[in-house]
């Protein structure tokens, strides 16, 4: 069999026991299967939202349908990317549009956002340095289709910030379809969505902040351990990381972690923390197998702690892109 190549990553977690004060447990109400079981998302094309205590669907949208997310507390700065379309973001060093129309005279070199969603490791983290916004031209290459199609590429200022607002400029390449644009933030959510289809708007993707603790989606992973470093588009789960936590727990086996063992984890916000890489991708039987004994403790929007395994990565009539898991109230 062939190695199973970038789609396993190892991770080595060291585990540290903290002082907590004891977690009360209450009535678990036994193992539960949540998930998805659709047919129609063989292709990845779907971002499915899920609020794990109600065990249920919240909203699925298709992922193509926005490029931009502008963080929606008052104080938010962040502005994030849709990684699942690969985009990706040059700076160019240029202030003024009309210096940016020949992407061949650019020195570029593109970023990503980090999966785990941290805010120093988003690609257009230096439109505001200290407070104060940079006024540099990014490029970005919007990625790609599900069907492999470009979606093209822009070129994009944001002027400004504050409580209620972000304002940006944006146009193609060659200048043409400049836009001004506000994006009035929407306080119900994480971050407000933006696309730059037609004339450019702001569209409903996420649930609101409070309704949802984890996303399927596809997303762009980086592979740190290469040099250079690779990004390679996965299918997984990210966690709602304004709201929620979550830790492997790769020591344990299922049946046996119990609320007594949350002291002895640290929880982090890394969107990541579930990820992709409890599943690997068998060549020769061209299938994908849950990796055995990958456990997660999650902690809910409503701080309530579950655990969970992955089971599978296909719905009950066969096609990939359905991923189930057991979970279990702590």
């Amino acid at each position: 069999m062939k190695n199973f190549i970038y789609i396993l990553i190892i991770i080595t977690l060291s585990s540290c026991l903290k002082e907590e004060e004891p977690i009360q447990p209450v009535d678990r109400g036994g193992v539960q299967i949540g998930g998805i079981d659709v047919n129609n998302n063989a292709d990845y094309s779907k971002q499915i939202y899920y609020d794990i205590e109600q065990n249920n669907v919240v909203r699925t949208i298709d992922r193509t349908t926005w490029d931009l997310g502008f963080e929606s507390t008052p104080t938010g700065m962040n502005v994030i990317t849709n990684t699942s379309c690969q985009i990706t973001v040059s700076k160019t060093g240029k202030t003024d549009f009309a210096d940016v129309t020949d992407l061949n005279a650019l020195t570029l070199n593109y970023k990503w956002d980090d999966a785990s969603g941290n805010p120093d490791s988003l690609a257009l983290r230096d439109w505001i340095i200290s407070g104060t916004p940079t006024n540099e031209v990014f490029v970005i290459n919007r990625g790609d289709t599900p069907g492999l199609t470009s979606r093209g590429f822009k070129k994009i200022k944001i002027i400004s910030v504050n409580a209620t607002e972000f304002v940006i400029e944006y146009a193609n390449i060659n200048g043409s379809n400049f836009q001004r644009k506000t994006i009035t933030k929407n306080s119900n959510k994480n971050y407000t969505a933006f696309s730059f289809d037609g004339a450019g708007s702001i569209v409903e993707i996420e649930p609101d902040a409070t309704d949802w603790d984890i996303v399927f989606t596809q997303y762009t992973a980086t592979f740190y351990e290469l040099t250079p470093q690779l990004i390679y588009s996965v299918n997984g789960i990210l966690i709602n990381n304004k709201e929620c936590k979550g830790v492997k727990v790769f020591d344990k086996e299922f049946s046996s972690i119990s609320i007594s063992d949350i002291g002895n984890y640290t929880l982090t916000d890394s969107a990541n923390v579930i990820g992709f890489d409890w599943k690997l991708y068998d060549f020769d039987e061209a299938t994908y197998a849950v990796v055995p004994g990958k456990n997660f403790i999650i902690q809910s929007k409503s701080g309530d702690f579950y655990k969970m395994r992955m089971i599978d990565f296909y719905s009950s009539t066969g096609l990939k892109g359905s991923p189930r898991f057991e979970f279990e109230k702590l």
